[in-house]
């Protein structure tokens, strides 16, 4: 994969900034709402007094000390983002910043994580009413690099549903893998499984974004109970199970229901993954072994074996 697959990544999802670290704006803009109602002035009174400064959106790209504002919004709040669940994550980034919290890594990497400012919570919740419910003025810049930066994910118009979905499974664990191998690295086997526990779900969500789909991981043998399978998907496992036990090769299966499409795809094991998949004690040594017992109490995610089904990628598409 590219050094660049991560770009879209790398300014545009998470308030992470130091806004120390490099040379403040002198120009705030007089930041309005480009709709005719504006639903909390005070809400874009505190925006701009405590926010613009960084976030500001008249900054050309290259001297960015952090995503303007409209960036923020376009990628951190999905259509079935709700504004309750918007504003709880950002009051607790906010209030505590920190890697695992971030819903970009490489955003960090690229402005380093904001300080924490000491916000009333009550201010929190004006800013982040105001952002959630207010069309937002953007950089001039941001529509095209916006469009430039989807445009790396788009697929090709005779591309079967199931190859799109394939190749958005591919993407992601491309990013995915990615991350883990310098987490791993970096940090040992022990240490890298905080990764997982708080990175993957907001790096797989951040690749759904890209690429304009729904993604998840799953397993019926799953360690996060976030990652458990449904009666449909435990259908696919079984089935592909059954052809593995049979020496056949799993397939990806594709549905259509009508509005939308929903693919599967199996994900199998490897050397790798038996590290902190593989058989207690043995393979999974005994500090990682306890280490994935404090974060993950009912974890069934153990005992596995190279070349076994350890779940499946479920990718849903618009139709």
């Amino acid at each position: 994969m590219k050094n660049n697959l991560l770009l879209l990544i790398s300014a545009i999802f998470i308030l992470t900034t130091n806004c120390g670290k490099k040379e403040k704006t002198n120009n705030i803009p007089d930041y309005r709402i480009s709709n005719s109602t504006q639903n909390s002035s005070n809400g874009f009174s505190l925006l701009k007094n405590n926010c613009l400064t960084c976030h500001s959106p008249t900054d050309n790209m290259e001297n960015r000390i952090a995503p303007p504002m409209e960036a923020i919004k376009r990628h951190y709040i999905s259509t079935e983002t709700t504004e309750e669940a918007f504003t709880k994550d950002l009051i607790d980034f906010l209030n505590n910043p920190t890697v695992e919290k971030s819903k970009m890594p490489n955003a960090v990497h690229r402005f380093n994580l904001m300080p924490r400012m000491g916000y009333r919570e009550s201010d929190l919740k004006e800013i982040a009413a105001y952002i959630f419910n207010t069309n937002l003025e953007k950089p001039g810049w941001f529509e095209q690099h916006f469009n430039e930066e989807r445009a790396k994910y788009r697929l090709k118009n005779n591309t079967t549903p199931i190859d799109q979905g394939r190749q958005i499974a591919m993407n992601t664990k491309a990013v995915l893998g990615k991350n883990l191998m310098l987490a791993i690295q970096n940090k040992g086997t022990e240490k890298a499984i905080s990764f997982c526990n708080t990175r993957a779900i907001p790096l797989t969500d951040s690749m759904a974004i890209a690429q304009q789909a729904k993604i998840k991981r799953v397993s019926d043998k799953n360690r996060n109970p976030k990652n458990a399978a449904n009666d449909d998907e435990l259908a696919y496992i079984e089935l592909s199970k059954k052809r593995i036990n049979n020496n056949q090769s799993p397939q990806p299966q594709i549905k259509n229901l009508g509005d939308k499409l929903i693919g599967y795809y199996p994900i199998m094991t490897n050397k790798m993954c038996l590290q902190c998949h593989g058989q207690p004690e043995s393979e999974v040594l005994p500090n990682t072994l306890k280490r994935l017992k404090s974060l993950y109490p009912n974890d069934k995610a153990l005992g596995y074996s190279e070349n076994e089904l350890r779940g499946i990628w479920v990718i849903e598409m618009g139709n």
